[in-house]
């Protein structure tokens, strides 16, 4: 017996596009593939139930009867008057210009493959000035819904990118003035200055006055005060007014306080 006789001739390979999924399909029946393969139009060689790749091929979409589907791209869509899909087989090197109008054939498996780029009308290129000048297109005459319906698609996509775009500059800049804020409050103005409006005064200016020692002027009630302080520890080395030698026991949070019972109390006498 002759071995030939068992291999497959040319006539049963089968010249199919592929979209996705691992299943490829004719007008007839399915088949499944073992492994994914780039979108397109193949050489299969039939083995089972499995189609097995030979080689890619040109489109083939003449030899077949195929129903015709009209639109525009628009967000990497295929905006017809019924739907908005994928559209399969567009040419890798060059895009169609924005609102040109396509033409596809829909495969047995319902999905759209390009098949030629249309001649434009008016409506077209005015859609298309809109978009690039910012305006809109209820004034323009012999749009289609589906030509309506990719302007609005681009223009959403514009505007949400905007908007992402400046919540990316206010983020960068929420974050610049926290990392601001985080050193100043590291400093020795910071560090006196939180310390006082915890307790309800206000800085009004300080001066170092020795390695560790600074002189803080600070307004509470509408009234300066004056005290000195350990920058390092913020303790109270001279209160400014009297507390009958109990400075070194306050620190800066707490001088408020103690001066604000002094006014309350009319006991206050202010030394600096």
């Amino acid at each position: 017996m002759d071995f030939r006789q068992f291999l497959q001739d040319d006539d049963t390979e089968l010249r199919l596009p592929y979209a996705a999924g691992l299943k490829a399909c004719d007008d007839k029946r399915s088949w499944r593939l073992r492994e994914e393969i780039p979108p397109g139009w193949y050489r299969f060689r039939e083995a089972g139930r499995y189609l097995e790749v030979v080689e890619a091929i040109e489109p083939e979409l003449d030899r077949w009867k195929l129903p015709v589907v009209r639109g525009y791209l628009a967000q990497d869509r295929f905006v017809t008057q019924d739907s908005v899909e994928r559209l399969f087989g567009l040419p890798e090197d060059e895009e169609p210009p924005r609102y040109a109008p396509l033409t596809a054939k829909r495969w047995f498996d319902g999905r759209c493959w390009f098949s030629m780029t249309d001649f434009e009308s008016e409506a077209e290129e005015e859609v298309r000035s809109a978009f690039e000048e910012e305006r809109g297109i209820t004034e323009i005459k012999g749009i289609t819904p589906a030509l309506a319906q990719a302007f609005l698609m681009d223009h959403t996509a514009r505007e949400m990118a905007r908007l992402a775009e400046q919540q990316q500059r206010e983020e960068a800049a929420a974050a610049e003035r926290a990392a601001e804020l985080a050193h100043w409050q590291a400093s020795a103005e910071g560090r006196i200055a939180l310390a006082l409006s915890h307790a309800g005064a206000r800085l009004l200016d300080w001066r170092r006055s020795g390695r560790r020692r600074a002189t803080v002027r600070y307004q509470l009630g509408g009234r300066a005060f004056e005290c000195v302080i350990d920058v390092e520890s913020l303790q109270i080395l001279d209160a400014g007014i009297c507390l009958e030698g109990a400075d070194e026991a306050l620190n800066l949070s707490s001088l408020p306080s103690a001066v604000r019972e002094a006014i309350d109390t009319g006991q206050l006498h202010v030394f600096r």
